[in-house]
């Protein structure tokens, strides 16, 4: 396969992931913004601590607010990643290789376009939960079109790289919400924290996984250890890795000898990893290094398949 293809494919999901991903943030940064009062700068900066834009939206001159916040996550046309960005380069991406990905994914992907353009005003579109749902939804029936339709050979393969690259990354990110102002001791702080659980499980539709495994209250440390080491969870970090290096092993092998020895390195550590590990380092440090990792990889990706050589 051509570099030039892979790179638009692979590049393709991880577009439209990031954009699922950054509905995913802003609707719990709503929650929490909301569960904390919209007089709490901290909390209504959260999304951009999270998505590291909190530099570029001062530059924006705009005042912290939820509702400044999101509109420039979701709409800003100078901010790369931002939903209607993110959703235009997915389709762009998509529109140079059509012969590459099926009708049904095209007319998808442009579609979703269409009705996104559709939805834009003058000042931007809806920052509400709705538009947030109508996101994660279009990227859920791109994927399932995705399934049903394409062959299982290289095409495939880099449209989830992209996919489960991305997925990781957005784990690791939202997990760190969890982290913000806890240790209340009251009633009222216990309370908080809570519903601040919840919100990070809803982010990434893990919930229900929650209440199955534990059947208890939702605690830090579960939530921790779900979102990072639970196989079966198919947002944890251990579930995005057993998929990237099961891709990797079926993608040419001599280019890539990099790639997949720290794809292997990466899930070795959370296949034999520990919580109390992780919390002896420090969660903040573990996902931070994490971070930097999960980047390195998709250097060693772009560098192994995707360059033009």
């Amino acid at each position: 396969m051509l570099a030039r293809v892979a790179s638009h494919l692979y590049w393709l999901s991880r577009y439209l992931e990031r954009a699922e991903n950054m509905a995913r943030i802003l609707d719990v940064g709503a929650s929490l913004a909301l569960l904390s009062g919209q007089g709490d700068e901290r909390a209504a900066i959260e999304p951009l601590v999270i998505t590291d834009t909190l530099e570029s939206f001062h530059k924006t001159g705009q005042p912290p607010t939820p509702e400044q916040v999101a509109r420039f996550l979701a709409w800003g046309a100078s901010h790369p990643s931002s939903i209607v960005n993110c959703l235009e380069a997915s389709r762009e991406n998509a529109r140079a290789v059509r012969g590459s990905v099926t009708s049904e994914m095209w007319e998808n992907i442009n579609d979703t376009w269409l009705q996104l353009s559709s939805k834009r005003g003058p000042v931007g579109g809806p920052i509400d939960a709705s538009f947030f749902e109508w996101v994660k939804e279009r990227s859920h029936l791109f994927r399932g079109i995705t399934f049903a339709t394409i062959r299982r050979d290289q095409p495939y393969q880099f449209i989830r790289l992209g996919t489960f690259l991305e997925r990781a990354d957005n784990t690791a990110r939202i997990l760190s919400v969890k982290q913000a102002r806890q240790g209340v001791a009251d009633d009222e702080g216990d309370l908080a924290d809570h519903y601040r659980l919840s919100a990070v499980l809803r982010s990434v539709s893990a919930l229900e996984a929650y209440r199955d495994t534990y059947r208890d209250v939702i605690d830090s440390r579960r939530v921790a250890e779900l979102l990072i080491f639970d196989p079966t969870l198919p947002r944890s970090l251990r579930s995005c890795f057993d998929e990237v290096v099961s891709i990797l092993s079926q993608l040419p092998q001599a280019p890539a000898r990099e790639a997949r020895r720290l794809a292997a390195h990466m899930l070795a550590n959370l296949e034999h990893g520990l919580l109390d590990d992780v919390y002896a380092e420090g969660l903040d440090e573990f996902l931070e290094r994490f971070l930097i990792d999960n980047i390195r990889l998709g250097n060693a990706v772009h560098s192994a398949y995707l360059e033009m050589k």
